[in-house]
């Protein structure tokens, strides 16, 4: 009966010898039990396999009925997992003959118990990872969505610290963001750490995105020369999983332990899937601070165009009412200038996105319309200056008032006119010296009108002192400005800039071909070419009308808007081009990224127009 079972069957009597096997012996250590009947247990088993069960034979030896169940490692038959009974041989006189023992290999089962054991922890860390990120998922702070993790995983792998940290563009330093640590534990979050100081080997492992397993730093080579680091911060075992994108170490999630320990391959494990749990939680919640960020960015910047727009509204309103009516043609040109100015000092303030408006630029755009030839007779000179966006418009009026007066009585209504603008600081004001010399001789005005009334009163909107001196040689006028006006660093500013008035060409007898998507629009530059002696091809409203008529029509030369109702005028540009039509581009663009002809920038002084086109005329063959 003894030898049809497959477990060992044995008896051992008081000197600790086999006295009986049976033939599952025979297979456990591969000799014939003749072999181990009469031998010593220590004999047999081997000394290590002996002294793991050497306390429960004294037991038996006693007169106790015990049982073992642990890992032997039989120096014959391997590391075994059994189940071993002790039962004592008990004389009628109470002495102890010796033991009767039997043995079970439970290896496989218990590597089955192991086995399900790592399946239901998984399992239990699954559901544990899918609740985590729901509750992840209502943080809106990456710090909480750390804080919150790294007590989950420290709490599962029984840690005394997890943290989250985030590394540097450089991958030299890293920040600590979130973190958990048990009682008494010193707080890391917030002060940077240098990354090598914890053994560059270890901090190199991180950079290439490798996991990094630390079961003892003292005995780790990648960390036991960096020790002074780690015992400062009580960490003794530690493991590291890093987050590479992109080519680049952003973070890393860590757990670490007082004392040595060793890490399961599911630990590891656990400890990747919540770092990726955090930096995807992390990247949302950042996803939605931003588009929170942008939707407030639109709404005021949408209140901020409401209101620019009415301002601007109520100023064109204004201007409308106020201007003086003459004539037809002297109201349409004196409105057109002063919306116009009011038009590019909106223009050179988009470009900075109303931060304010470069002072040369601003007298650059006012004065462009007298710099065709002759480009001594404007010079500009000065300091760079900016000026503030609430000041930018009023002074723009200031300059285009000025412009126009003297383009009719003085400097520049002479062709050896010269206007000379200047500027500095005196005492942390901006003086500007407006200075007109050469032209047709000058006297203070015997009434005020309507340009001067708003020279005055623009200057009062900027907090300046307008004083002018009407010299027999020219205006003398001197702006000061005690706010809305400072220093700017610039580099590409000219110290001294010339224009100059357009020529007296015109475009008699040449067929122009108008490209305006809007209709009013486009029925003025018909209206101010039919009278600089045009003739008028178009207009045309989008690309495909324009290409036509460029195929059915002779023309001269074009005026182009930029975009025909959300399409770019490219195509039209390019068959121009290839028939050598000179033409012109005219857009509400400040910066349209055009260079295959001149830029003119809505809305543009009829002279302008005019000189532009003529400036590049060719005989009509």
């Amino acid at each position: 009966m003894a030898d049809a079972v497959p477990i060992l069957i044995g008896y051992v009597d008081a000197d600790r010898r086999y006295r009986f096997v049976n033939r599952a012996y025979e297979t456990w250590f591969g000799v014939r039990r003749e072999e181990i009947e009469g031998r010593s247990l220590l004999e047999v088993m081997g000394a290590d396999a002996y002294e793991r069960v050497r306390d429960h034979v004294d037991g038996a030896l006693e007169g106790h009925s015990l049982t073992f169940e642990g890992e032997v490692p039989y120096q014959a038959a391997g590391l075994r997992h059994v189940e071993a009974k002790y039962v004592p041989d008990v004389a009628p006189d109470g002495a102890v003959l010796g033991y009767y023992v039997l043995v079970t290999d439970i290896s496989a089962r218990k590597r089955a118990e192991a086995e399900l054991a790592r399946l239901l922890v998984r399992e239990r860390r699954r559901a544990l990872m899918l609740d985590l990120g729901r509750q992840l998922r209502e943080e809106s702070e990456v710090s909480a969505i750390a804080d919150k993790a790294c007590a989950v995983l420290a709490a599962q792998l029984g840690a005394q610290r997890a943290g989250y940290a985030e590394v540097d563009l450089a991958g030299v330093s890293t920040q600590i963001i979130g973190e958990w640590g048990g009682q008494g534990v010193q707080p890391l979050v917030g002060p940077l750490f240098v990354l090598d100081d914890f053994g560059p080997a270890m901090s190199d492992d991180l950079r290439a995105g490798v996991q990094v397993v630390i079961d003892d730093v003292r005995e780790d080579v990648r960390t036991r020369h960096s020790l002074e680091a780690y015992v400062a911060l009580d960490i003794r075992a530690f493991v590291a999983v890093p987050l590479v994108k992109a080519g680049r170490l952003v973070s890393y999630l860590f757990v670490c332990q007082e004392c040595a320990r060793t890490w399961g391959v599911d630990e590891v494990a656990f400890v990747g899937d919540v770092a990726e749990l955090i930096w995807a939680a992390s990247g949302r919640a950042r996803a939605d601070a931003a588009l929170r960020q942008a939707e407030e960015t639109e709404r005021l910047l949408i209140r901020e165009v409401d209101h620019r727009a009415k301002n601007v509204l109520a100023v064109v309103q204004s201007l409308v009412q106020l201007t003086p009516f003459v004539d037809k043609r002297q109201y349409v040109t004196a409105l057109s200038g002063r919306i116009g100015s009011l038009a590019r000092s909106h223009s050179l303030l988009s470009t900075t996105r109303w931060t304010g408006a470069v002072l040369r630029a601003l007298l650059e755009q006012e004065l462009e319309a007298y710099s065709v030839e002759h480009e001594s007779r404007v010079v500009l000179d000065g300091p760079p200056v900016l000026i503030r966006a609430e000041a930018a418009q009023s002074l723009g009026l200031v300059v285009h008032e000025l412009a126009t007066n003297a383009s009719k009585y003085g400097a520049l209504s002479a062709p050896g006119g010269v206007l000379e603008v200047r500027w500095t600081w005196e005492a942390g004001r901006l003086i500007v010296d407006w200075r007109e010399s050469g032209g047709p001789p000058t006297a203070a005005p015997v009434r005020r009108g309507f340009g001067s009334t708003l020279i005055q009163n623009a200057g009062k909107q900027l907090g300046a002192q307008v004083a002018h001196d009407w010299r027999a040689e020219g205006l003398h006028c001197r702006i000061e400005l005690s706010r809305g006006a400072l220093p700017h660093a610039s580099c590409g500013e000219r110290s001294t800039a010339t224009t100059s008035a357009p020529p007296d060409g015109g475009l008699q007898d040449q067929r122009v071909l108008v490209v305006e998507d809007e209709a009013l629009v486009a029925m003025e530059l018909a209206r101010v070419l039919a009278l600089a002696g045009a003739q008028v091809v178009g207009p045309a409203g989008d690309v495909e009308e324009a290409l036509e008529l460029i195929e059915s029509s002779l023309i001269d030369r074009a005026v182009l808007d930029v975009n025909l109702g959300g399409r770019m005028v490219t195509p039209v540009a390019k068959a121009l081009a290839e028939r050598a039509i000179p033409f012109v581009y005219l857009t509400g663009y400040q910066e349209p990224g055009l260079d295959d002809g001149p830029v003119l920038h809505k809305p543009a002084a009829p002279e302008a127009l005019v000189s532009a086109l003529a400036g590049r005329r060719v005989e009509r063959v």
